[in-house]
């Protein structure tokens, strides 16, 4: 329950009020509102009320702070309120307007605002909405594309570095194997040369070893 600062009662000026007149627009203790406000006969219809528990609704009706006297007039040229005391000092010849005329002219305003500023808060929802929902879906939807992507990239990179890291080594296996058969054609050359080479010279030496001239010179013209 909103709380609210202790007052007077207007009627006795001493107890503290605990009740308040919306007619008489006073505050009141029990014992003036039973001992004097309602004796009073055109005081009976007033609405009086617990002060504790209307809390801030209880508001009494503002006043002239230079005369004290209620308002009763609307001054346009100084934009403010007056009382009968204003108007005929330094309000004098000003241009006046009756307070409901202005007071229900000022509450259409703030009906137009009011529906302004509804429109407003619905606008702001929605963004928030379309942040909690298309937003936050669109930027997970495009970091996940995004690391596909990387991915996709690093995958690829993979294999263009063992593919170029292949060509080499299959070029070396290839001239490995290449040079191997050049060299085991040549060794094998080489063997049956060699192989050759030691026949004829057995031969020879075999033929130096013959005495008898004519045979000598046969198989020598045979070599």
């Amino acid at each position: 329950m909103a709380q609210i600062a202790a007052q007077k009662c207007e009627f006795s000026g001493d107890e503290v009020a605990v009740l308040y007149c919306k007619g008489c627009d006073q505050f009141l203790c029990i014992e003036c509102r039973q001992n004097v406000h309602d004796r009073v006969r055109k005081f009976k219809d007033h609405e009086v009320v617990d002060i504790h528990k209307e809390g801030n609704r209880v508001r009494p009706n503002p006043v002239c702070e230079t005369h004290y006297n209620q308002f009763l007039y609307y001054c346009s040229k100084c934009e403010c309120l007056t009382c009968a005391e204003c108007m005929t000092s330094s309000h004098n010849e000003h241009k006046t307007e009756k307070i409901k005329t202005v007071a229900d002219a000022r509450r259409q305003n703030v009906d137009k605002i009011i529906e302004q500023l509804k429109t407003k808060v619905e606008t702001v929802k929605k963004k928030l909405e379309r942040i909690d929902t298309e937003h936050s879906i669109q930027i997970k939807s495009d970091c996940e594309s995004y690391v596909k992507t990387v991915e996709e990239t690093v995958d690829d990179l993979h294999k263009i570095v063992d593919r170029h890291k292949l060509i080499p080594l299959t070029t070396a296996s290839d001239f490995k194997n290449i040079e191997n058969e050049d060299l085991g054609r040549k060794k094998a050359f080489f063997t049956n040369h060699q192989d050759d080479i030691v026949d004829r010279l057995l031969k020879f030496e075999n033929l130096l070893q013959e005495t008898h001239d004519s045979t000598f010179l046969t198989e020598w013209k045979a070599l």
